[in-house]
């Protein structure tokens, strides 16, 4: 038994076709750092806005300091949705440890009532 193989022209990679797909990613690389360098501008105006401003976001000057010290090729916006998130999140299930912790003490205070 044997096989044969054979190949089109079209399945075969051109030259202008490799080249073609080299730009567009030296493209998409270029578009990203624009991105990212654009988004860690908009970052540092967050140092502009006071203590209140940042909380009603639910960051601080911290957050933005931190987010700002990252590596210059990562996205400090994105940091600072994480920390948001973090923060709402956090608070969140504190505020559920809180309620169930009530609704332990309201239904552990009804043992030792006295019985009229």
């Amino acid at each position: 038994m044997s096989t044969c193989e054979t190949y089109s022209a079209s399945a075969r990679p051109t030259r202008t076709r490799s080249v073609a797909a080299f730009g567009a990613a030296a493209l998409a690389v270029v578009v990203t750092r624009y991105q990212v360098w654009k988004n860690r501008r908009s970052v540092a105006r967050l140092l502009e806005w006071d203590a209140h401003m940042l909380a009603d976001i639910g960051l601080t000057q911290g957050d933005v300091y931190s987010a700002l010290a990252t590596r210059a090729d990562e996205d400090a916006s994105t940091q600072l949705q994480m920390r948001s998130l973090e923060r709402r999140y956090a608070g969140q299930a504190q505020a559920r440890d809180r309620m169930a912790h009530a609704a332990l003490l309201r239904v552990g205070s009804g043992q030792y009532r006295r019985k009229p």
